[in-house]
This record gives C-alpha cells, sequence and structure tokens, in this order.
C-alpha cells in the first residue's frame, strides 16, 4: 500500500488540491473545503419545529410539513447554497466520498440542538440501477460517518422498490407522485424502533416522508429525517 500512498503524494504536489467551492489551494485533499468556505456552513435560522423549515409559525401552518406521515420531524444542517451546493454537488456527482464526513459533522451539530434519542440511522436508499450506476450512496456514506460520530448503529431497513426519475426541476405535487410507494421495509427494525432517517439535501420533504411512511410499516415508532443540506422553495436543486 506506500507504493499508492507515495504516487497520492506526487499527485498532491503535481495537482495540488482545491477547495471544492471556490477553487483556492488546499494544502491536503480533506477535508476539500478550505477553511473560509466551511466558515460559511452556517446552522440554519429558526423556523418550523417539525421540518426546519426557516420560517416564522407552527408546524401547523407549514406547507411543507403540514401532510407528512405522524411520527416524522427533519433537522437540516445547512441551507442549501453556495458552499453546501458545491459540497452536496461533489459528494454526489463528481465521487467526492470523503466529503461526506464533512456533512456528517455539520449534522451532529444539528442533532446536538434537537436531541433525538435515536436507536438506528437508516440511510434513504438508491434504486439498484441507480446505484450500479453511481457506483454508491452517498446517504449510506454519510449515515455510516454518522454513526462513527454519534456511537449509532446504521441498518439498511428500507429498500428502493421502484425507480424514480430525478426530483431536481419538479414541483412540491410532482415530486410526491414521483416517489409515492417508492420505498418497502428490508426487515431488521425492532418494533417501536426511533429512526435517524440520513440523506444528502431535502427540499419538499416528499422523499422523507415517503421512506418515513415505509419505516412506520417496518416497525419504527419514531422518524427523525436528518440531511446536511436543505433546499429552500425556489431552489434550482
Amino acid at each position: 500500500m506506500a507504493v499508492p500512498r507515495a504516487l497520492g503524494a506526487l499527485a498532491d504536489v503535481l495537482l495540488p488540491p482545491l477547495c471544492v467551492h471556490c477553487g483556492e489551494p488546499l494544502p491536503t485533499a480533506r477535508p476539500g473545503v478550505c477553511r473560509w468556505c466551511r466558515a460559511t456552513l452556517r446552522p440554519l435560522a429558526a423556523g418550523c419545529r417539525r421540518c426546519s423549515l426557516p420560517r416564522p409559525g407552527s408546524p401547523a401552518d407549514c406547507g411543507r410539513c403540514r401532510d407528512w406521515p405522524s411520527g416524522l420531524t427533519a433537522v437540516a444542517a445547512v441551507r442549501y447554497a453556495g458552499a453546501a451546493e458545491s459540497i452536496a454537488h461533489a459528494l454526489k456527482y463528481r465521487g467526492w466520498t470523503h466529503l461526506a464526513d464533512l456533512c456528517a459533522a455539520a449534522m451532529v451539530d444539528a442533532l446536538a440542538d434537537r436531541p433525538a434519542g435515536l436507536d438506528v440511522l437508516v440511510p434513504v436508499p438508491l434504486h439498484a440501477a441507480r446505484l450500479r450506476e453511481r457506483g454508491f450512496n452517498q446517504s449510506a456514506l454519510i449515515a455510516r460517518s454518522l454513526s462513527a460520530r454519534l456511537a449509532i448503529p446504521v441498518i439498511e431497513a428500507l429498500v428502493r422498490s421502484r425507480a424514480t426519475r430525478s426530483q431536481v426541476g419538479l414541483g412540491r405535487a410532482a415530486r410526491r407522485r414521483n416517489v409515492e410507494a417508492a420505498f418497502e421495509p428490508r426487515g431488521g427494525l425492532r418494533a417501536g424502533a426511533r429512526v435517524g432517517l440520513v440523506d444528502d439535501v431535502a427540499t419538499s420533504g416528499a422523499t422523507l416522508a415517503a421512506a418515513a411512511l415505509a419505516l412506520g410499516a417496518g416497525g419504527a415508532a419514531r422518524v427523525t429525517a436528518v440531511t446536511f443540506a436543505l433546499a429552500l422553495d425556489g431552489s434550482p436543486r
């Protein structure tokens, strides 16, 4: 293994790593984001206590989570914009898998603000065809990093039984239809489990709601969805 490490060090000399967002040279390839851009990853403003949408009002008045399944709440670490958007995109589409740990670190801080009492972590699964195409599930990578930080086990308790189109560019109603009945319980949850549902980015919450329904069918009593970023309405995502 010494040869690959030496080649990696040589590559860093010849091709210095750059910040994924601003392009500034970095001393090492990890975490992949310069300290100035990392400093912009600030918590969301206070908002809905059920879904974290940064807006005033009670959950009963919130159009994002009003129709979610009972027992589902959500927390996000940062807004999907600026450096956070670059991080999520590089992880998901450019294969910068080491960024999963940076995402998880921010998510730990978000969970600390809202104690969850989680028994297990469950990543939002990809359909088998999408997993073969991408080669990894970014949500599973984040879940494993969260597990190491929080000492909470990861269980692959969901399967994406129906292939769906990308949610990017779809409106709220279309997102909900796109993921309806897309997930099924895979087993492994004990009855009454308190589940942390892990994903990279949330927008309307349609994926989280569909996955939470399947987790409820599999025995979960409560689901806390935790994502790295929350894309607000109007985001190009």
